[in-house]
């Protein structure tokens, strides 16, 4: 049996571990306890690193696939969006014709009997 492997794969793990603790910020420091816990935006500096690092030791096509699926999620969403707008303008627009409707039929009748 040949040690070589078994050594470049010990090496190949340490450097992946070298890189992941140079990046990543240490989730379990210690706190007192009037210390108030981080915010959301504080943690969000640490998880886009993991995430940066991720995507980068991808390999091609698996980066185009997250890309791919990112722009059709991040597309669906924009489109959700803009349905919503689209429907909010919708409702405004009739229930301004619906006052109107009321202010010239319902309210005129009802000062021309008076």
């Amino acid at each position: 049996m040949n040690p070589q492997p078994e050594e470049d794969w010990q090496r190949r793990l340490q450097q992946i571990e070298a890189e992941i603790n140079s990046t990543s910020v240490d989730f379990e420091e210690p706190r007192e306890k009037n210390q108030k816990s981080p915010s959301t935006s504080l943690n969000f500096k640490p998880r886009l690193g993991q995430l940066q690092l991720w995507f980068k030791n991808l390999n091609t096509p698996a980066k185009l696939i997250v890309v791919g699926v990112g722009l059709v999620l991040g597309f669906a969403m924009l489109q959700a969006v803009a349905k919503l707008v689209a429907s909010l303008i919708s409702v405004a627009l009739l229930a301004l014709l619906v006052y109107l409707g009321y202010k010239f039929f319902v309210s005129g009748s009802l000062d021309k009997n008076q």
